[in-house]
């Protein structure tokens, strides 16, 4: 995949890091082993209809995708939290939940990729 069809940018970790591969390598294994237990609790909360604790978690999880240039996810999951916290337009959730899966799945697979980079 070339890079401008990639959703993460790994410019903001290598800055956060000093371009330290240890450091990014340790940064994304935490992302990809947290960002699906994230996903899972959005989605049970989403269905026990908890929009509080759907809003916690894509709090959490927004900044989390920024440090990885996901800036599409990063929007999506502010849009999430938007509509949890105002109880609003909540018939949008279960796409907008789909939608995070999609990149999500996208991201994990990307940034696995990138490890091997780090792991030579």
């Amino acid at each position: 995949m070339s890079d401008s069809n990639k959703l993460t940018d790994l410019s903001y970790l290598r800055s956060l890091t000093g371009n330290a591969n240890d450091k990014m390598a340790k940064y994304i294994r935490m992302f990809t082993t947290g960002a699906p237990l994230s996903l899972q609790q959005i989605e049970m909360y989403s269905l026990n209809k908890d929009w509080d604790a759907v809003k916690q978690t894509a709090h959490a999880l927004k900044p989390q995708a920024g440090y990885f240039g996901a800036k599409g996810t990063e929007e999506l999951l502010k849009e999430i939290e938007r509509m949890a916290g105002d109880k609003s337009e909540l018939e949008r959730m279960p796409a907008a939940i789909q939608n995070l899966k999609a990149q999500l799945d996208i991201i994990v697979a990307e940034l696995e990729e990138s490890l091997k980079e780090f792991d030579n």
